[in-house]
């Protein structure tokens, strides 16, 4: 009966998502356990600040773009354990990309770059409340914690330690590439024996999931046929199908819907923003992240 849980088995419940995930990470991705107890903590609070579902949304991903948003979340990290070196820490010293666009693609509101974490107090105290309460206690290596941490923390770091987010697993882990994604090309420590893995091949999510929202300028619609060559010569032959709006004769589609072959195309895609903005033969398409709440037509 659900009423003769204990505390701790109640928890170990209500966090199943983040335990599997935590168990793929160190286990199939081989990670830094410590680490990823880090990176949890980062998403989940995410979460708690309004970007809903981002956890979940992450764990339906291929190991591979996976990975792409723990490096980014581990830049994120270093920033936060760096107040007074953000910006050197956030890119290495190397001038590479400090942008964030795994992760910004299931944001409510995009960060600007991982530098934007510099200093901030709130986000550290919020991100060390999620590690001490939420993820010391279920976020095990086994997944079979019995008992609720101690409040007694020990050697248990208050904050993310450059041990921690800067721990071999991480260096040995490549930066984020250029866009557009190539994982392909990347060395994470994965299974030598597995099957490639390649984007445009591979559709193991739902619609819903894999799709983006397009609108258009009112009076100024775009064929399906227009959008679908755009997208395939700019970034490959990435598109499923696209569907409009159903409308009645006489009157012009405004918005439509655009299915990727892979969930990982939506970051290149959108280039990091929650929202960009395309040029299809003189007509302007902006698009997003689709979310399941409008009607459409794939007539």
């Amino acid at each position: 009966m659900a009423s003769s849980l204990t505390t701790m088995e109640k928890m170990l419940l209500f966090h199943k998502l983040e335990r599997d995930l935590f168990h793929r990470l160190v286990h199939d991705l081989a990670q830094d356990p410590a680490a990823m107890r880090w990176v949890i903590a980062l998403w989940l609070w995410f979460e708690s600040v309004g970007h809903h579902d981002f956890i979940r949304r992450v764990a339906a991903l291929p190991g591979p773009v996976v990975l792409r948003f723990v490096e980014e979340a581990i830049a994120c990290l270093r920033c936060l354990a760096s107040p007074g070196q953000g910006a050197t820490a956030a890119s290495d010293g190397d001038g590479c990309d400090r942008r964030l666009p795994c992760t910004n693609a299931l944001l409510a509101e995009p960060i600007n770059d991982v530098a934007s974490f510099q200093g901030r107090r709130e986000v550290l105290d919020g991100v060390i409340h999620q590690h001490k309460n939420i993820c010391l206690a279920v976020c095990n290596v086994g997944n079979n914690t019995t008992c609720m941490p101690s409040s007694n923390t020990g050697s248990v770091p208050a904050t993310p330690p450059r041990a921690t987010v800067s721990s071999p697993i991480i260096r040995a882990t490549p930066r984020v590439a250029p866009l557009p994604l190539n994982p392909m090309a990347t060395s994470f420590p994965l299974n030598p024996m597995a099957s490639p893995w390649i984007p445009i091949m591979q559709s193991p999510l739902p619609d819903d999931y894999r799709s983006l929202f397009i609108t258009f300028s009112k009076g100024y619609p775009i064929s399906k046929e227009d959008i679908m060559e755009f997208f395939n010569s700019v970034f490959g032959p990435c598109i499923e199908t696209v569907m409009v709006e159903k409308v009645a004769p006489g009157q012009q589609p405004v918005y439509g819907r655009v299915v990727l072959r892979s969930a990982a195309m939506i970051p290149v895609v959108l280039d990091g923003r929650q929202t960009a903005k395309f040029l299809i033969k003189g007509r302007h398409l902006w698009a997003r992240i689709y979310i399941p709440s409008t009607r459409l037509s794939d007539a």
